[in-house]
């Protein structure tokens, strides 16, 4: 399951960074080739890591792997951690399946395109970006990844940047995206100020416990649903998806 789980996230970030540091020296459809060649990659070890969890018991088919700590303050830490469960092996399946399709499908849309290369790049940062939304293990890299997803639509949607329209459709989705990564940072903030850590278990342990106030746990989840909002084009932060 994890090294499944690893090949999925890290495929399409290889593809991103293959086709941005190539820039010119590879052809615009070998651009679009090696984003589809990673995505497909990233579904290939998704689909390990579902025939290993299927293998195990019910009991065992959650994991956490941990890279690296990368924040450490006192009793506060912070790991790269990805949480391999049903939950995220089927949006694993989801997200570079479907994915993987959607760029396939764009190698014929965006040939003969000049900014073809840049396209596929943005492409496969989009998937990974995805990708590390779903599979985060910890409430920070959950943020990273939603903060990550709001980068790429950015880029994505202003991509013709000669195009007025589309550079404000971009700038608009950006603000209001920012707008609930802003209000789930605060949310963050407030269980490191309330619990102590940003794992999942923690928290989740720490409000079913009763530790937290009923305050506590209603502001901690309209923080959360505040990103899931703007990041869905919810009421009322939905402006920005008409334009884009």
């Amino acid at each position: 399951m994890v090294n499944g789980a690893w090949v999925c996230l890290l495929a399409p970030l290889a593809g991103f960074l293959a086709i941005t540091l190539a820039g010119d020296r590879i052809t615009r459809r070998q651009a679009g080739i090696l984003s589809t060649a990673s995505v497909f990659v990233g579904f290939a070890g998704a689909v390990v890591a579902f025939i290993d969890a299927l293998s195990r018991e019910p009991d065992d088919r959650a994991v956490t792997t941990t890279a690296w700590t990368w924040l450490a303050a006192g009793d506060f830490k912070v790991s790269i951690d990805l949480l391999v469960d049903p939950l995220s092996i089927t949006m694993m399946l989801v997200v570079t399946g479907i994915g993987g399709l959607i760029v396939l499908y764009s190698n014929g849309y965006m040939e003969g395109d000049d900014e073809e290369r840049r396209y596929f790049a943005y492409m496969s940062l989009f998937v990974f970006s995805m990708l590390m939304l779903v599979q985060a293990g910890n409430f920070l890299l959950l943020l990273v990844g939603w903060g990550l997803v709001g980068l790429a639509s950015y880029l994505l949607i202003g991509f013709y940047h000669d195009r007025s329209s589309a550079i404000d459709a971009a700038k608009k989705a950006f603000v209001i995206n920012t707008i609930g990564d802003a209000a789930m940072a605060l949310a963050l903030f407030l269980a490191i100020a309330k619990v102590g850590s940003l794992d999942y278990s923690t928290v989740f342990d720490a409000a079913q416990s009763g530790e937290l106030s009923d305050t506590v746990v209603t502001l901690l989840a309209l923080g959360l649903l505040a990103g899931a909002v703007a990041k869905s084009a919810q009421i009322p932060l939905h402006t920005w998806l008409p334009d884009a």
